[in-house]
């Protein structure tokens, strides 16, 4: 009634218009878009607020800095609605209003929003708050997490959502609509529409090829329908209506090999055709309205043709080029269906990505990519390279796409083996601007669109199964490491100070490390810098005089030693491994002497007292492979040993006082031993748990040297994580997660399952924490490729809470068992949060109770 009354009394005044009137109703709404709290429980906003008060106020030019878009209001906000409206910068203004920062946070994380639990969603915004401005200015929340702080880049651009495997390929299309729109495709085996203006999925997957799908291109057909039309490693070509979802036609069969390369083009004649590339070393014409092959398959690379692109030539000959396995460019005639003229050579290795582009003076070019990391552009008229290759240190092009930015200026965008974007003018060819960051992993694909506000992005996917949208016009990362690591941390561990401080000391890709205080989040003094290689692995000691040290191993074959409280290094470098240090552990020996044991590809391992920095006796060798794990135990008798895993499927044991193995390896496993947890059983028994690639996980006495019970069995795939510890009945267990999602605990003692698997992530399980709250439950914290941190009850077997959502993945997680405790974890940054003990009450809206 508030409403109707208000639009009678725009039209009364003589105010009516259509801004007046919505923003009258607007802010009728706006009382209703503040969450209440009665007796514990949230009362959420209506249902209506929620979904259509925004629009109101965009209607009525009262959005910017309105209640429908608090704090309070966004994590109830339905962000399909919003975000369009959201006229902000894509990427975060770190340097702009704390409502502008907010803002940024809220188009980093809503892609992964649940309607259902808005604590969920405000617990995973506040995290994201915490990581762009230092500082939450949302109410605390109410559910499980607390972030203290976090230090967590969240790169270039924004996340519009994620596959459950890497991506191989994305394509964008405008629907018949005007919705601008990525097409990706995956490892998964689907093909997956994403709204760019909106940031959300369009439909469910597309789903029908039996192996993964690794390329894609789209196109309109001659009756108005947009397509996209998709590879696979199943040998076979799918054409689908991006309108409606569904498959047209039979897959387009004729490859003997999988499908790594297609592209689209419109012949002379009208015929609208597809070109695909296989690993047959062939290239084929299809038309995309009879579904037939066009021609014979065009034959010349004596190798996988891994790329292609099409061009209109100046006199209007449509071309197809592809780059192949064999190094070569080749330019095809796309209705004489016939070579044009010879292989282009001068690139040294596959030439894995080709694009084209048409510069400002009118020539058509090329531009293509490869596996040694070389840029060329190639005038494919005169079939000549234009000018020198591109250089800036990078290494294998995995993708190119060119584009033109509102200023005018033509340029293309590669993507590399490692996680970062370039975006290059092709006039000048030079860089554009700093590298495009936020992909954890390989980014293995991209392309570039306009959208309707007239922005020029680029879309990316890649290894760490993220499409990722950036503004290349104005691409400054979102969220700040401060001065912290400049990318990713992969190795994180705890120690308490001299003075008392409780501290983090991290080990990043960026070849440093760094000390964190825990309290503050704030680096302590400058990075540890001597490393020349990715920081692999870290683990502190006492020493004998008191000193707090940490001990680092590198990809550069070097381990290194750092006096925490003063900064600096101590000694030089424990040299000695061939290969990159990828396990470390400390232990104190009988005697008193503190040792560091290392593990290396090299496939051996080392022992070095830390406080004289020599090595103690020889390497341990009989290792036949990498050796990626290493723990520390105290056998009863006193020994003090320690046990390695391999991806030889063997587990060794070796005694550190008088450097020697200790019995026969233990064998049983059938594929690569991933990661090993010791733990004391309550009578006595000192054991090792292994976890490994064959999907088992085994229990060994290492007194003994026998395995315990049978092997322990239930998850799929690959197991990759493995913690121990104790519940409060004084069973000592297990708790293991791998590439099935899933995670299991095991009861040491018997051997033998403890309940039910826990189920909730998506993705692989990479990295687990064992923790004892402050009320006596013995929780465990688990990270999963999904982007997801959970926590589980491990006696009862439940989950507590929801998952927080960090849109990047945590990649090492640590137990700071200070008062009360708090949860460390690790990957595009670092971030501190505390587990809140409170009960989680159902937020309430309009009468129906909606999970919190």
């Amino acid at each position: 009634m508030a409403i109707a009354n208000a639009i009678v009394e725009a039209i009364v005044v003589g105010l009516y218009d259509e801004a007046a009137v919505q923003a009258r109703i607007a802010a009728e709404l706006e009382p209703l878009a503040r969450p209440r709290r009665d007796a514990g429980q949230i009362i959420a906003p209506p249902t209506y607020v929620r979904r259509h008060g925004p629009e109101h106020a965009d209607a009525g030019a009262t959005l910017a800095d309105g209640p429908f878009v608090s704090a309070e209001f966004l994590p109830f906000a339905d962000p399909q609605r919003l975000r369009p409206l959201l006229r902000v910068d894509a990427r975060a203004p770190t340097a702009g209003s704390a409502h502008q920062r907010l803002l940024a946070a809220f188009r980093q994380c809503s892609y992964a929003w649940n309607w259902d639990h808005p604590t969920q969603n405000r617990e995973t915004l506040a995290f994201h708050q915490r990581a762009v401005e230092g500082s939450i200015t949302s109410p605390e929340p109410i559910g499980l997490w607390h972030t203290v702080w976090a230090r967590w880049a969240a790169g270039s651009g924004w996340v519009v959502g994620r596959h459950t495997g890497r991506i191989a390929a994305v394509a964008t299309a405008v629907l018949p609509d005007g919705r601008v729109v990525a097409v990706t495709a995956g490892h998964d085996r689907v093909v997956r529409v994403w709204d760019l203006t909106v940031g959300a999925a369009v439909g469910d997957p597309l789903a029908g090829h039996t192996d993964a799908v690794v390329a894609v291109a789209t196109a309109v057909l001659p009756d108005g329908r947009v397509v996209a039309v998709t590879g696979s490693y199943d040998h076979t070509v799918r054409l689908w209506d991006l309108t409606t979802g569904d498959p047209i036609g039979d897959p387009l069969t004729g490859h003997t090999d999988a499908v790594v390369a297609v592209a689209t083009a419109v012949l002379p004649d009208g015929r609208v055709v597809a070109v695909t590339g296989s690993y047959d070393h062939t290239v084929r014409l299809w038309d995309l309205t009879t579904g037939d092959p066009i021609g014979d398959p065009l034959t010349g690379h004596t190798d996988a043709v891994v790329a292609v692109a099409t061009a209109v030539l100046p006199e209007g000959r449509v071309v197809a080029v592809s780059g192949s396995a064999d190094a070569m460019v080749r330019m095809w005639d796309l209705s004489a269906v016939a070579p044009v003229g010879d292989p282009i050579a001068g690139h040294a290795s596959t030439v894995n990505a080709v694009a084209t582009a048409v510069l400002p003076d009118g020539r058509v070019v090329a531009v293509t990519g490869s596996f040694h990391g070389s840029v060329r552009m190639w005038d494919l008229s005169a079939v000549t390279p234009i000018g020198e290759p591109f250089t800036d240190d990078i290494i294998w092009v995995n993708a190119v796409a060119t584009a033109v930015l509102p200023d005018g200026r033509v340029v293309a965008v590669t993507s590399n083996w490692h996680d970062t974007v370039r975006m290059w003018d092709l006039v000048t060819a030079t860089p554009v601007g700093d590298l495009l960051t936020g992909h954890t992993s390989t980014v293995e694909t991209v392309a570039t669109a306009v959208l309707p506000d007239g922005r020029v992005v680029a879309v990316t996917g890649g290894l760490d199964a993220t499409v990722r949208v950036c503004d290349l016009a104005n691409a400054s990362p979102v969220g700040d490491l401060l001065t912290g690591h400049t990318s990713t941390v992969e190795t994180v561990a705890t120690a308490v100070l001299p003075d008392g401080r409780v501290v983090a000391v991290t080990g990043s890709d960026d070849h440093t490390v760094r000390l964190w205080d825990l309290t503050t989040g704030v680096p302590i003094g400058e990075p540890f810098t001597g490393h020349v290689d990715k920081i692999r692995a870290v683990a502190t000691a006492v020493l004998p005089d008191g000193r707090v040290v940490v001990v680092t191993g590198s990809d550069d074959h070097t381990v290194r030693l750092w006096d925490l409280t003063t900064g600096v290094p101590i000694g030089e470098p424990f040299t000695g491994h061939t290969d990159a240090v990828v396990a470390v552990a400390t232990a104190v020996l009988p005697d008193g002497r503190v040792v560091v044991v290392t593990g290396s590809d090299d496939h051996t391992v080392r022992v070095w007292d830390l406080g004289s920095g020599v090595p103690i006796g020889e390497p341990f060798t009989g290792h036949a492979h990498q050796v990626v794990a290493v723990a520390t135990a105290i056998l009863p008798d006193g020994r003090v040993v320690a046990v390695t895993g391999s991806w030889d499927a063997t587990v060794r044991v070796w005694d550190l006082t008088s450097a020697s193995p200790v019995g026969e390896p233990f064998t049983g496993h059938t594929a690569m031993v991933e990661a090993i947890a010791t733990a004391v059983l309550p009578d006595g028994r000192v054991v090792a748990v292994t976890a490994s690639t064959d999907a088992t996980v085994r229990v060994w006495d290492l007194s003994t040297a026998t395995l315990i019970g049978d092997p322990l069995i239930g998850h799929a795939y690959i197991v990759s994580a493995v913690a121990t510890g104790g519940l409060p009945d004084g069973r000592v267990v297990a708790v293991t997660g791998g590439a099935d999602a899933t995670v299991r605990v095991w009861d040491l003692a018997s051997a033998s399952p403890v309940g039910e698997p826990f189920t909730g992530h998506t993705g692989m399980v990479g990295a687990i924490a064992i923790a004892v709250l402050p009320d006596g439950r013995v929780v465990a914290v688990t990270a999963s490729t999904d982007a997801t941190v959970r926590v589980w009850d491990i006696a009862v077997g439940t989950s507590v809470g929801h998952a927080l959502c960090v849109v990047d993945p945590a990649c090492a997680l640590a137990w700071e068992p200070s008062e009360g405790g708090a949860l460390i974890f690790a990957g595009p940054g670092l971030a501190r949060l505390t587990l809140s003990l409170a009960e989680t009450r159902p937020a309430v809206a309009g009468g129906e109770v909606v999970a919190s």
